[in-house]
């Protein structure tokens, strides 16, 4: 991987670390918020279902107590003047009779005194049926609301008969639900006056003008929505709502906003508190990969460092090499010396220094590309030929390490050499063929090196000289023994190992 994509790696897995301890705490919030979701998606299911049970329970309150005043009615015969109360008509509540003057018969069949004017005893007396009453009393005296029925005697008006209910009838039902500290049960009549409630408030009030009949009930018969402070308390709360349109009522459930609110933080702490060491820890754990990283890419940089200036030497140590044995090569020509002795060692030395030109020039240290290398060696050769005489190459893509590479540039220089100076004498022309393969099976590479000249007697260089015993001493080098065929020219074969080569440099 380039050095640019590694250090980019490293940073944005630092950049990734840091992010952790920063996104860990968003996510707690996120959860948190949808927990708070959740939680308010769930009291107003609780709230909802509260109310239909209220509903329930207040329609059968109303229905039963029509039915005993029904009952109640029919036992007090015809005749309006001879009315009397019945005793225990009710039980756990107080029933009242009124004549039609709304004056309370007794039990002697005495009327007492009218009480004076009273909303719910003219509604019957117009028509109506029957009638709510509001809740009565306060907070120094027994509170309570009624259901009263219109009596009618050969098609008059007779009287009234009233049955008082204690205002804590829905306790009951309030304690079933369970919905927590400041929740209420409440029955409202349509015109907004309070029946009764639980908690029972000090006195009954009426709440025309409040959120649930100004803006929720003209929307819908039944919903549910968070109310502003009540009127009574003063606290806020869910409040769901249900309308009984025949009962003329309309019946709520309520839940505390600040007991839901609580409640979800009390969770929500305590499971923060089991989180923290968890979350401290992961805090400890990614400042400590960081830190590791931050000294792995220090670690990093200075070894690309250190790499960089050995591979900028290595580099000079070959340009060197090369530049010398060139020098060298300068030297031995201007000796005095026989010139077949002179290009011998000259062709000998740019073999050697073919490898390490190809070194600094391939920026490859540890592993040569030995078709490129070879087909270097063999173009200076080529341009030695005797006039006539072609040289051709197959070199299959090969890798190798350059203590492979240099033997077998020598080993090829002097094949090569060697058929140039005795396998066409007398301006004889004729081809040298060479080629490198690798075959599919094995861990082997096979040079073939083939002449149509005249041929050698015994040896590939025609005796025992200082070519042959180069060639055999090199071939050792690279453990292999070359193999000698003379047929219509030599044909030489070099079978030995390719040793996996460690790939340094660039």
């Amino acid at each position: 991987m380039p050095p640019a994509k590694r250090a980019g790696g490293i940073r944005g897995a630092i950049a990734l670390l840091i992010l952790i301890p920063v996104l860990v705490p968003l996510f707690a919030l996120l959860l948190i918020w949808l927990g708070e979701r959740d939680v308010a998606s769930a009291a107003s299911e609780r709230v909802a279902s509260g109310a239909r049970v209220v509903g329930a329970n207040v329609r059968q309150l109303v229905e039963t107590t029509h039915e005993r005043l029904r009952l109640y009615d029919e036992k007090l015969g015809d005749d309006p003047a001879a009315f009397r109360p019945q005793a225990g008509a009710i039980e756990n509540t107080l029933t009242v009779l009124f004549d039609a003057d709304g004056r309370p018969i007794q039990r002697d069949g005495q009327r007492g005194a009218n009480s004076g004017p009273n909303t719910e005893f003219e509604t019957l007396k117009a028509g109506a049926p029957w009638a709510i009453i509001s809740m009565q009393g306060n907070s120094g005296s027994l509170r309570f609301f009624g259901i009263a029925r219109r009596i009618e005697r050969n098609g008059k008006f007779a009287g009234v008969v009233t049955t008082y209910i204690a205002a804590d009838a829905l306790s009951d039902v309030w304690g079933q639900l369970a919905l927590g500290p400041g929740s209420t049960v409440n029955m409202i009549r349509k015109d907004g006056w309070l029946v009764t409630r639980f908690p029972v408030p000090d006195k009954a009030i009426n709440v025309s003008d409040q959120e649930m009949f100004s803006r929720q009930l003209p929307k819908s018969p039944e919903g549910v929505f968070n109310s502003p402070p009540s009127p009574i308390d003063n606290l806020t709360r869910l409040v769901a709502y249900t309308t009984l349109e025949d009962l003329g009522l309309v019946v709520t459930a309520t839940m505390s906003l600040a007991a839901i609110t609580d409640a979800f933080w009390a969770r929500a702490g305590y499971t923060s508190l089991v989180a923290a060491p968890f979350f401290f820890a992961l805090l400890l754990l990614c400042g400590w990969a960081i830190l590791l990283l931050v000294r792995h890419e220090r670690n990093r940089t200075e070894l690309e460092t250190a790499l960089s200036q050995n591979r900028m030497l290595l580099q000079e140590i070959h340009h060197r090499v090369k530049n010398n044995l060139q020098q060298v090569m300068s030297l031995i020509r201007l000796q005095q010396a026989p010139a077949a002795m002179k290009e011998d060692l000259t062709r000998r030395i740019a073999a050697m220094s073919a490898v390490h030109q190809h070194i600094y020039e391939s920026d490859q240290f540890g592993v040569l590309d030995a078709e490129a290398y070879l087909a270097r060696v063999l173009t200076g050769l080529r341009d030695s030929a005797p006039p006539g005489v072609a040289i051709e190459w197959t070199l299959a893509p090969l890798q190798l390490s350059p203590d492979q590479a240099l033997p077998l540039g020598l080993i090829l220089n002097e094949i090569v050499s060697n058929a140039f100076k005795h396998g066409f004498p007398n301006g004889r022309p004729g081809k040298v063929e060479i080629v490198l393969s690798r075959p599919l099976e094995g861990n082997e590479a096979v040079l073939v090196a083939a002449d149509n000249g005249v041929g050698m007697s015994e040896t590939p260089s025609g005796g025992m000289g200082l070519g042959t015993r180069l060639i055999s001493g090199l071939a050792q080098q690279l453990g292999g023994q070359p193999v000698v065929t003379r047929d219509n020219g030599v044909r030489i074969e070099l079978r030995f190992p390719v040793n996996a080569p460690s790939k340094q440099g660039g």
